[in-house]
């Protein structure tokens, strides 16, 4: 699978802008504020609908104007998929071969990968970060998984309003509400941690080791549900009843306590947390290694590896780490990368395709 074509406009300071990647390795260089990252921005919202570095998609338009689009050709053998964001002040429209699509419908017709400053957190930060980090990989696995956690995620504030109601109204309950909001959490919650454990257990199958060093790299699936079942069946109602049994201690704190919005994907290196003592390096080589997991599960699945993004490469990965990881994905799968130098890569910088990004416009480079 690659990005065939990519198309923006008046998208941040790209006002109008056409561009054929290669199908190995592009390189996008420029000086800081020219507009590298807003094309990797783009391409990631042709995979994902979203973007990684703003939750408010109208933020994307540029100053001045009402409207910007992004449309892309995605190929895959003899298939083509043209993908298109139009994102207005007021609303953002996924589109799949000129038709609105819902954004399960949307999601997983680009398999991309992305390493940023931003995903940095999943081995630096919250347990919201790891969990969105394998939800993200598991888009295009697990079919309806993005609808589950959509599903999920309204009870989840529906129920959550329906307690603090019953916190400030000093301890009223609507049992009848809370016990429909409960069963569709209990449903597509059910769905989205067996999902989560199998798609773990294979991340532990395919995690390379000693790529970077001597470090070990392990990880556990932490959920307060599963701990006790593993099986669909067996989850549903375990978790039904520990939404009934923790119903008076959630109406006190006016949120819900159980549940996969409260797990985490527990990381180790040499037996110690990676988030709590890892070095920046141990923690930049572990989550590339969960990466290169990634990807193999991928075309485990599919036949093929995920496009895989770089933003800022030479600034978050020293020159051991980068080379490996490029050639690495250079014998495998399109790779587009930013970086403010014009850089030479030992092994692979013939192969690279070099764009020079200045205000928004690209010159191509032999």
């Amino acid at each position: 699978m690659h990005l065939k074509r990519l198309r923006l406009y008046q998208y941040r300071n790209i006002k109008d802008l056409e561009i054929i990647p290669s199908e190995g390795t592009t390189l996008f260089i420029g000086r800081n504020g020219q507009g590298k990252t807003n094309l990797l921005e783009a391409i990631y919202f042709l995979a994902f609908g979203r973007s990684f570095r703003t939750s408010i998609p109208k933020e994307c338009i540029q100053h001045g104007q009402n409207e910007c689009r992004i449309e892309g050709t995605v190929v895959q053998g003899s298939l083509s998929r043209d993908l298109q964001v139009r994102i207005s002040k007021n609303e953002k429209r996924l589109l799949l071969h000129g038709k609105q699509v819902s954004p399960d419908a949307f999601v997983g017709n680009l398999h991309l990968l992305a390493f940023t400053y931003a995903h940095l957190n999943v081995v630096r930060k919250s347990p919201g970060d790891r969990r969105a980090f394998i939800d993200r990989a598991m888009a295009t696995i697990y079919p309806g998984h993005i609808g589950s956690l959509a599903l999920y995620g309204r009870a989840l504030k529906q129920r959550n309003k329906v307690l603090s109601a019953a916190r400030v109204g000093r301890g009223f309950i609507d049992r009848g509400l809370l016990d429909s909001w409960d069963e569709t959490l209990v449903k597509q919650g059910a769905r989205i941690l067996v999902n989560r454990s199998q798609y773990v257990d294979k991340m532990k199958q395919n995690l390379p080791q000693g790529l970077f060093g001597s470090e070990e790299l392990k990880m556990r699936y932490l959920s307060n549900v599963l701990e006790k079942c593993d099986h669909l069946d067996g989850i549903e109602e375990i978790y039904r009843d520990m939404l009934h049994q923790c119903r008076d201690h959630d109406s006190r704190i006016g949120s819900t306590s159980v549940g996969p919005h409260r797990d985490d994907l527990k990381l180790f290196v040499n037996g110690k947390s990676l988030v709590d003592y890892g070095s920046a390096g141990q923690q930049r080589s572990s989550l590339l290694a969960l990466y290169f997991s990634q990807m193999e599960i991928h075309r485990g699945i599919h036949g093929f590896y995920p496009v895989f993004l770089v933003d800022d490469a030479e600034a978050e990965l020293d020159e051991h780490r980068l080379n490996t990881f490029l050639n690495y994905l250079s014998q495998r799968t399109q790779t587009l990368l930013t970086s403010a130098k014009d850089f030479l890569l030992p092994g692979v910088s013939e192969e690279i395709c070099h764009m020079e990004v200045r205000n928004g416009t690209i010159e191509g480079k032999a």
